[in-house]
């Protein structure tokens, strides 16, 4: 099997996905491609990947470069985990509309963090997907980089490559839910369904018996770590995830009541980068350097998080095993008032026919007025990033529940391009 990793630099995802093939000893004698354009994150993976291979006998060909057409020949599975303009634009997305008044705790899906993430990030997943066209036809594309939504239903739309949107919100969801309740996950079932960063858990049985009554009693004071996202359940009936810092991104106008420090919740996702990044980096360079021993076992499952989907979900389909994932797909009636082709994030089956979503039926009415709100803009979205057109970026924003002022909604979209025109020629 050939994996090429794009965005293989990336800290938190190929330290641990590159140890979880390596712990699989159906991966032996694949060949792990790893593309980045920073060179020096590139070598560093490279001989980290190397190093794996030697050390537990896997005869891995690694195959590195900063050219993605280079390595993409021949692959059947290809992920992504970019991230344009890195740390440096991210905080760009969160400080210059925060000059504005604007909260946004993560700032990688709505709001104008979200919008200029996606200006940045949809042009160079359609690129990478059209040059699968034509090297790799057959791969599937598991894109793990945000604003996912928007990303997937690009790709999807844009050319003829499979693009799965991966994501481990839901789950967090669910086990944030069994602690509320204080049952074991294994003891409970969940029907959960939305759009990535704002799913609705609309189902939650324990031991057979529905639990959302038991959650509502649960909660009935507040949700000390999620109360937007408790408030909201109170009011609607379904549950929102994955966490309050992602669903207030599209409730932004709750954010003032239901938050009590609305500064400390700004910005919390960089932070929290900031203060934990460094130390896994610093551990895969002395593992790729020889400074400390290898135990891909452990940094396996370390960072127990997006990466353990994609191992899992490939090995149910070369199983067979029917493992039921939480997946972003263009709707096909999954959802049914949602509209088709809009990617949704949705419960399917993954077997060795492939992927098998399941059809959830209608979201509850209460919620629909937000979710039809924001995916009737990505069409918008991903014009506006593939034309480098400013004019329907200020248009998307306009439409977007954090702008109150037509004037100073129009002079932060261009402000924040103009910032970061370095990772946007098209709109040069």
């Amino acid at each position: 099997m050939k994996i090429v990793i794009i965005g293989a630099g990336s800290v938190a995802f190929t330290p641990a996905l590159v140890s979880g093939f390596g712990v699989d000893r159906r991966y032996q004698g694949s060949t792990i491609g790893l593309v980045d354009i920073d060179e020096e994150a590139l070598g560093s993976v490279a001989r980290f990947a190397q190093r794996v291979s030697d050390e537990l006998h896997l005869d891995w060909r690694i195959e590195a470069s900063t050219e993605r057409r280079e390595v993409l020949p021949g692959a059947e599975v290809v992920t992504t985990a970019i991230g344009v303009g890195g740390l440096e634009a991210w905080v760009q997305d969160v400080e210059i509309p925060r000059r504005y008044g604007i909260i946004q705790p993560v700032g990688d899906t709505s709001g104008p963090g979200g919008l200029a993430r996606a200006l940045r990030h949809v042009p160079v997943l359609i690129q990478v997907a059209q040059d699968m066209e034509r090297l790799c036809a057959e791969a599937t594309l598991y894109n793990f980089t945000n604003p996912l939504t928007v990303l997937t239903q690009a790709v999807n739309a844009r050319t003829q490559v499979r693009c799965v949107g991966l994501c481990i919100g839901p789950e967090l969801t669910w086990d944030h839910l069994c602690r509320a309740l204080g049952v074991e996950r294994g003891q409970t079932s969940a029907v959960i369904g939305g759009i990535n960063h704002c799913h609705w858990v609309l189902q939650l049985h324990v031991e057979g018996e529905d639990s959302l009554p038991m959650l509502r009693a649960a909660l009935a004071e507040r949700d000390e770590g999620q109360p937007l996202c408790a408030a909201l359940f109170r009011q609607f009936g379904a549950y929102p995830g994955p966490g309050d810092g992602h669903v207030a991104e599209f409730y932004p106008q709750l954010i003032g009541p239901l938050v009590d420090d609305a500064e400390a919740f700004h910005g919390s996702a960089i932070r929290h980068v900031r203060k934990t990044y460094p130390e896994l980096r610093e551990k895969m360079v002395a593992i790729a350097e020889g400074r400390l021993p290898i135990d891909a076992s452990s940094f396996a499952k370390e960072l127990a998080w997006e990466h353990t989907q994609l191992l899992d979900l490939l090995v149910s389909q070369q199983d067979d095993v029917g493992q039921v994932f939480y997946v972003n797909l263009p709707n096909r009636g999954y959802i049914h008032n949602l509209p088709d082709d809009v990617a949704v994030e949705i419960p399917a089956r993954v077997d060795a026919g492939g992927i098998h979503p399941f059809a959830l039926g209608d979201l509850p009415m209460a919620v629909l007025p937000t979710m039809l709100h924001k995916v009737s803009s990505l069409d918008l979205i991903i014009e506006a990033a593939w034309e480098g057109s400013r004019e329907k970026a200020v248009q998307a924003f306009l439409n977007d529940p954090y702008c109150t002022d037509v004037e100073a909604g129009t002079e932060l979209v261009n402000e924040l391009i103009d910032a970061q025109s370095a990772y946007l020629p098209r709109f040069s």
